[in-house]
């Protein structure tokens, strides 16, 4: 299994926007190939950061969502929400109980 993660800060208030389009846009809809289960993680320390974790089947179904045009359409309906500060990255699960 591999997990893309997406950490960010969105500028102030815009937090409820954000998840909104997030259940209305990216989790409705077909299920892309590989995906196992999708998070939205807010923070308890500031209202405006989040992570989105998405499991996958493999490294390949991954980079597949990842390099869509579904994927970077929904991404650019955003971009005017976050504040320049954002990482994304892959991993690899090595172990579960």
């Amino acid at each position: 299994m591999f997990i893309r993660m997406v950490w960010g800060k969105l500028r102030a208030g815009s937090w409820e926007e954000f998840e909104r389009h997030y259940h209305e846009r990216v989790t409705t809809g077909t299920k892309p190939k590989g995906l196992r289960e999708r998070q939205l993680i807010r923070s308890t320390e500031d209202p405006d950061e989040g992570v989105s974790v998405s499991v996958w089947d493999t490294l390949g179904d991954l980079r597949a969502y990842e390099t869509s045009d579904f994927r970077a359409n929904i991404a650019r309906e955003v971009e005017h929400l976050y504040r320049g500060e954002y990482w994304v990255k892959h991993f690899e699960v090595s172990s579960t109980d």
